[in-house]
């Protein structure tokens, strides 16, 4: 029997126990919430910011804010008195100290009663100058307004900021000194003249706006940075308005490659960063959101709603995360809210999609002479008299199709200095370019942070999002991408009655493409929840205290009905429903140390996480229903109970982990890691393993030597070295399972349960050591800037599948061994080319190469993988060469009568032609390479006043793609279209000097060299044409910003590549098989406008 239920108890007893100290973690977290926002009425903070206002409309302000209720003589006070404030947060005494200072009143509180009275104290002799209104315009260096700068009329209350145009009026006497200070801009101090009018131009602060960059477990000033991180900002994302995470990223990273396995509505994208480090378990990086480890799909993510992107790729980086960032980590950070009043902040975009280009497949009239062409080849009846007048269908125009999407995000964030918040929701919604295929999803988040004292806060995030998926689904491999745009073309989709139409005789097993896209029900629905909330204690000047509590939550569940209808199905309708259910608990607790002395800079930061997870799903699969009215929703009206399935798989993790960053005058820099994984899916023994890491760097530009030159801004050498883990292994891996089934004995019907899987217990972590040397620059003030990087890994350990003998009860068993390595060069390019009031131009390129090699294969010098029809294997490991390579035969043209003569072949002239490969058994050898050799992006922004341009181009150079839909396509599949180009060249006795085979040969499904593509491609994968409304007509209706624009992705593809897109991944998950193309759905060029404007 299964033993699904087994738990190591050292590690499970453990992490029990530390959720049990985090849920009271989360009690006090509740409790001392309740306490904040009770607290604050008591110790009321009041903020005004009044320009020009009067007394009274002082008073109302404050009232609004606080529970105080104003009482004076009319007559005694002057309420129309005139005053500019500026204040944040402030007591009520401060707040009437500065109101009513120099008015000749004065002020007596009770319980909750302010009495206002004539203050009869003597006031001392006004100066004998006079006090004036002063205008005035505050713009940083390009002109642009600066909204909301601080103006101060120095050692007074006296205050004002500027509004959307940065203007500003301010009451002030000759001689007074204005302050003007705005946070990222150096501070001005103007002695106030004569003169009425003023403009005032400020710099920016270059010290304290240095990139911050989301690392690990922290953040670190970029200057100090001395991993392989790349950060995708704010500002980045904003110019490319796309609905998915991952289309983001596509070609925007060095040495990380996002592939977008399909088109499919909802599809997620397969990610590599540097290459794959294992064979067998999973190379997807490790994705952190908001802090929470291994947070889902990143398409569940709303990406209006990030702040920033950092994808962390050296040991160094990584190490943090122990086994878990062994295939690189993608963080994520979120918007949160900013002091400050409410922001609302509305777009929607509405588009449509488009199939970018047509498979090349034979007309109506030309199918229907190629027919007759065979048929005179073979010596039978020619089929059409007249193939111009033979009636047909184009099966690509009815299967794709112009296809609407619609995006609209809401969202609000503000707050006080004690209480910030950000919410927002979206709902996106796509039709499929394929008929009978969609997408829809809508997320909701809330993010709230609170400061309850200097020393203590805490904070949340939760996000909800739903997905829905309807999908052109066919039973078995029937794909409508091959099969149904290669259904023959004569004929017509429906009846005269509108009905489908079944009865072609040259449809195969009477299908019709369009009733098997439209008729079937597949609907996806996925719920996903996902919670993590801190505490924050500030112990003394230098160490934070830090505990989290997070929880995922993730419901998954599809329900497939298929009706009668007249198929090959033999007219029985068919159901199936499908439930999982996942959830991860996450606790964190670090304590971080900080000191600053003179030319040294410490920190150190120490921790303990703890996280466990459980699956479960229930799969029910039944037939022939008396009716298709009831559908999925009536499971037990079926006549055929085919299949019913269950499962139940638990895990826990728990880790230890440290970090140590050191700096001597900002020029030596030092990093040192470590972590202590323990992992449930091991045996005793082998469940807790040590990750170490370190790296050193040295900023060049800080020493004597560089200081006088103007060329080079920033110079920083770095090298790193460490080692990482991956235990991304099925959760019962290291124990003996059992697969339940039945028998008849003695008459009746008994369970029984037989072995599925021998234990492989001395399994361990597969282990990968890497070596990284850097060099980060910045030339010419900043106008380029960049990266170049030098990676080595070395994986050993690998867990691999071999042989076992078969009294063993099962033919292979998983072990360590093996190892693999790769290299690679990446360098990222940042340039800032033209930079002025009314004209930027900045473009951004990056390159990158990795070359794989397996270095041991155990007991094995090569392996064919990959098996196909007939059983053909296409692809093979080889110690010495690259994971994946194409394995196949060597095609060289077709036989004439001269081969058959001389090699005694049982064959016929126009026969495919092989090499042969005397030392395979296959008779194949390495016939392609899905590596590229080099891939990587180009981006270029250009802006003119408030138009903008921005576009991005990725591309890919030197792999190939096994286009598997060729061998259907070729000539002669019987009842099967076929690519114009073969049929015009295909062998027949007329054109016997040809390289194409005669059509029906039986070699239509070998996998060998005709198969393989050239992948190489330059796509422009986004173009977005945007116009920024002036702030001087946006300040009549109301708004802070707006902005209007049209965008398009993937315009255009330049490849030489016959099916839809290069860019494909039939095992999209598989981390050998790469490059692969069968009946992929297509990706789409779609067009959009949107609106997007913030109140």
């Amino acid at each position: 029997m299964e033993n699904i239920l087994y738990k190591e108890r050292k590690i499970t007893l453990i992490v029990r126990n530390q959720f049990y100290v985090a849920w009271l973690c989360m009690i006090l977290f509740a409790t001392s919430m309740q306490q904040a926002f009770a607290a604050l009425p008591q110790n009321q903070k009041i903020t005004l910011n009044l320009q020009n206002a009067t007394i009274k409309e002082a008073f109302e302000t404050i009232r609004k804010q606080s529970d105080y209720i104003f009482f004076f003589e009319t007559g005694d006070v002057d309420t129309r008195q005139k005053i500019s404030l500026q204040i944040s947060s402030e007591s009520i005494n401060d707040i009437l100290n500065q109101v009513l200072k120099g008015k000749g009143l004065k002020y007596e509180i009770k319980n909750k009663h302010i009495i206002i009275k004539p203050d009869k104290t003597p006031q001392p002799a006004q100066s004998s100058r006079q006090s004036g209104m002063i205008n005035g315009v505050v713009t940083d260096e390009k002109g642009e307004p600066i909204i909301g700068a601080n103006i101060m009329v120095k050692g007074t209350t006296n205050g004002t900021v500027t509004d959307l145009d940065g203007k500003f009026v301010i009451q002030a006497s000759p001689g007074d000194i204005l302050e003007i200070s705005y946070i990222g801009y150096n501070p001005l101090q103007i002695k106030a003249g004569t003169q009425t009018s003023l403009s005032i131009k400020m710099t920016e602060d270059t010290q304290n706006l240095e990139e911050i960059v989301v690392v690990g477990y922290g953040t670190q000033k970029k200057s100090d940075l001395i991993s392989a991180i790349t950060s995708v900002r704010g500002k980045e994302l904003a110019e490319q308005p796309v609905p998915r995470v991952d289309q983001l990223l596509r070609g925007r990273v060095a040495g990380m490659q996002v592939v977008q396995s399909n088109g499919t509505p909802g599809a997620s994208s397969s990610i590599r960063i540097r290459g794959g480090n294992s064979l067998s378990a999973s190379n997807e990086p490790l994705y952190v959101i908001d802090g929470f480890i291994d947070a889902g799909d990143l398409n569940s993510l709303n990406p209006n709603d990030i702040e920033s992107i950092e994808v962390l790729k050296d040991a160094t980086s990584t190490a943090i995360y122990g086994a878990r960032g062994s295939n690189g980590v993608i963080l994520i950070t979120t918007k949160r809210g900013k002091e400050g009043k409410a922001q609302f902040d509305v777009e929607a975009s509405y588009g449509w999609q488009k199939l970018p280009k047509k498979i090349d497949l034979l007309s109506t009239g030309e199918y229907a002479s190629y027919l007759n062409k065979i048929a005179r080849m073979n010596g039978t009846t020619i089929p059409y008299d007249d193939p111009s007048k033979v009636t047909g269908v184009d099966w690509q125009d009815e299967l794709f199709r112009t296809a609407p999407v619609y995006n609209v995000n809401l969202s609000s964030s503000g707050g006080t200095e004690k209480i910030k918040y950000l919410i927002s929701l979206n709902h996106f919604d796509q039709d499929g370019i394929m008929v009978g295929s969609g997408f829809n999803r809508t997320t909701l988040r809330t993010n709230v942070d609170a400061e309850v004292n200097p020393w203590f806060s805490l904070g949340t995030t939760v996000s909800l999002s739903r997905e829905f998926s309807d999908i052109s689904t066919l039973p078995s491999d029937y794909s409508l991408a091959v099969y149904g745009i290669g259904m023959s073309p004569i004929g017509t989709a429906f009846n005269p009655d509108g009905s489908y139409n079944y009865t072609e005789s040259s449809r195969p097993l009477g299908r019709n493409p369009l009733a098997e896209a439209l008729l079937p029900t597949d609907e996806k629905n996925t719920y996903y929840v996902l919670n993590n909330s801190y505490l924050q204690f500030k112990i003394g000047e230098h160490f934070t205290w830090r505990s989290t509590l997070g929880i995922k939550w993730n419901y998954w569940r599809e329900d497939y009905f298929s009706p009668r209808k007249g198929s090959y199905q033999e007219k029985t309708n068919s159901a199936k429903t499908t439930t999982l259910q996942t959830q991860d608990l996450l606790t964190e607790h670090t304590l971080t140390y900080t000191l600053k002395k003179e030319v040294h800079s410490f920190s150190a930061l120490g921790g303990f996480t703890a996280q466990k997870g459980y699956d479960k799903g229930l799969s029910t699969e039944v037939s022939n229903f008396a009716n298709d009215i009831t559908g999925f929703y009536d499971l037990n009206s079926a006549q055929l109970k085919n299949s019913v399935k269950s499962g139940y798989h638990n895990w826990g993790y728990m880790s230890w982990l440290g970090r140590i960053n050191y700096s001597y005058d900002n020029r030596y820099l030092l990093t040192a890691v470590a972590r202590y994984d323990g992992s449930s899916r091991f045996s005793p023994g082998n469940k807790w393993a040590f990750f170490p890491s370190v790296s050193v760097g040295w900023r060049i530009t800080e020493e004597d030597f560089m200081k006088s030159q103007q060329v080079v801004n920033d110079l920083k050498l770095r090298l790193s070295y460490g080692r990482v883990g991956n235990q991304a292994i099925d959760i019962y891996s290291t124990q003996s399972l059992f697969s339940s089934g039945s028998t008849i004995l003695g008459g009746q019907e008994v369970v029984t349960y037989t072995p599925s899987k021998v234990p492989s217990k001395d399994l361990t972590w597969e282990k990968t050591d890497q070596f990284d040397a850097g060099i980060d620059f910045s030339f010419f003030n900043s106008v380029l800037t960049g990266s170049l990087d030098y990676y080595h890994k070395k994986t050993s350990d690998l867990l691999w599948e071999i042989s076992v003998p078969s009294y063993i009860g099962q033919s292979t068993q998983l072990q360590n061994l093996g190892s693999l390595s790769n290299q690679g060069v990446e360098l990222s390019l940042n340039a800032s080319l033209i930079n002025k009031k009314d004209f930027q131009w900045d473009m951004n390129f990056n390159i990158s190469t990795n070359r794989s090699k397996v270095l041991s294969l155990g007991p094995d010098q090569e392996k064919p993988v990959g098996e196909h029809w007939g059983g053909y294997y296409s692809s093979i490991l080889k110690v010495g060469s690259p994971v994946g390579l194409f394995y196949g035969q060597v095609y060289e043209g077709v036989l004439t009568q001269q081969d058959i003569d001389a090699g005694n072949l049982s064959a016929r002239p126009g026969d495919p032609k092989f090499k042969n490969i005397p030392d395979d058994p296959n008779n194949s050898t390495v016939i392609g390479n899905a590596n590229p050799d080099f891939f990587g992006g180009l981006g270029t922004t250009v802006a003119y006043k408030g138009i903008s341009l921005n576009a991005f181009f990725q591309y890919s150079v030197g792999n190939d793609v096994m286009n598997l839909n060729s061998a259907y396509f070729l000539p002669g599949n019987a009842n099967v279209n076929c690519y114009r180009e073969l049929a015009e060249k295909m062998w027949t006795p007329e054109n016997p000097d040809t390289d194409v085979a005669r059509p029906g040969n039986s070699y239509i499904y070998s996998v060998d060299s005709r198969f393989v593509e050239n992948g190489s491609f330059l796509r422009l994968s986004s173009l977005t044409l945007a116009y920024d409304l002036p702030r001087n007509l946006l300040q009549y209706i109301g708004l802070a910003s707006a902005r209007v624009y049209a965008t398009g992705n993937n315009l255009f593809n330049i490849c030489n590549y016959r099916g839809y897109d290069p860019e494909v991944s039939l095992y999209s998950t598989s981390p050998i098989l790469k490059g692969y193309d069968w009946g992929q759905y297509p990706m789409n060029r779609s067009f959009s406008i949107g609106l997007k404007f913030t109140l």
